[in-house]
């Protein structure tokens, strides 16, 4: 049974198979016939006709609308990663930065201490240098103002890199960073400069993609509904092709003659084929069926004979205990007779 079965499951799956390309053949027919300007094929059942047309319309229209949202959809994806991307260049360049600005300034504290260093320089940074000398004079000290003296000192130096950035800062709100001295100050300058210009391109260029990637993403919610008119649309000039399609197939005697193009023929002898196989399919599926009935039947046939068996051998138990039973029942009646006899 479970072969059964499993032939007619293969065999229905070819017959779906057979179909789709049937349906497919038929919206084929459908299109050269409604696209076609004159000709019998173009008498036949003008309503059909109007309706794949009209679907066919309407399906191309969500077609062209959905290309357009995932051609819209794939540039966004690509616009994201480049951001993304961006992002990463910036994150960097930023530390970069962080980095030139401490080196910068520490170049120009040190300097700062200096006999040679511009005044104005010394001048913005004396703030910085008091508090060291002060930690450090004050480290000096002996007992416990000297121990926490030398804790301060050790925290100052464990956060120089903030105090450096500062110093950094400093001179760059005062304009007074061109003033530090050596080759050495104005490599880094230069550095910091350049990087500067190009992180606020960056940073520009950043901020302009994320404005069209939000716009654009505001586009893409607008046609939320897109997919589900797209599938209907589809389905639907799907169905009216197949309809016409199938209407034209089976009246081809009204249109099929000598002039008829090659395409039409080709296409009409594709769906004749399909349809015989498909006609095959069923016919092999009923007789499945059949072979399974049979099959059926026979076992119900073993199953009685079986029951017939147990019924004879029990017969014949029966019989043998009816046969015992009597021939006690003659021997009573031997005795009874004798007993009689003596009574006489």
């Amino acid at each position: 049974m479970d072969s059964v079965k499993s032939r007619i499951d293969e065999i229905q799956k070819d017959m779906d198979g057979t179909w789709s390309e049937l349906r497919r053949q038929a919206c084929r027919l459908a299109s050269l016939a409604a696209h076609l300007e004159d000709g019998p094929v173009t008498l036949i059942s003008p309503s059909l006709r109007t309706s794949f047309l009209e679907a066919e319309r309407s399906f191309n229209q969500v077609d062209g609308r959905k290309k357009a949202r995932d051609e819209l959809a794939r540039h966004l994806s690509e616009g994201q990663e480049k951001v993304s991307r961006l992002q990463k260049e910036r994150t960097e360049s930023r530390r970069r930065l962080a980095q030139l600005k401490v080196q910068i300034g520490a170049l120009a504290f040190a300097q700062a201490e200096s006999p040679v260093c511009d005044k104005d320089v010394s001048a913005a940074l004396s703030s910085f240098l008091a508090e060291h000398r002060r930690l450090v004079e004050s480290s000096h000290a002996s007992g416990l103002v000297g121990a926490m003296g030398r804790f301060r000192l050790s925290m100052y130096g464990k956060g120089q890199e903030k105090v450096f950035s500062s110093c950094f800062d400093t001179l760059f709100e005062k304009g007074l960073l061109d003033r530090l001295v050596g080759d050495k100050a104005r490599d880094l300058l230069d550095a910091y400069l350049a990087l500067s210009s190009s992180y606020e391109a960056l940073d520009s260029d950043i901020e302009a993609r994320s404005h069209r990637l939000s716009a654009g993403r505001m586009e893409l919610d607008e046609d939320d509904d897109l997919d589900r008119r797209f599938r209907q649309a589809r389905d639907d000039a799907d169905e009216a092709g197949v309809s016409y399609g199938m209407y034209l197939f089976d009246n081809g005697s009204k249109w099929i003659g000598p002039d008829t193009p090659d395409s039409f023929l080709d296409c009409v002898q594709s769906m004749l084929a399909l349809n015989e196989h498909i006609e095959e399919c069923q016919r092999n599926i009923e007789r499945e069926k059949e072979y399974s009935a049979i099959a059926d039947f026979s076992s119900m046939i073993e199953f009685n004979d079986g029951k017939i068996r147990e019924l004879r051998s029990e017969i014949e138990r029966i019989n043998g205990e009816i046969a015992s039973i009597e021939e006690d029942n003659r021997s009573l009646r031997r005795k009874i007779a004798n007993v009689k006899e003596r009574m006489r």
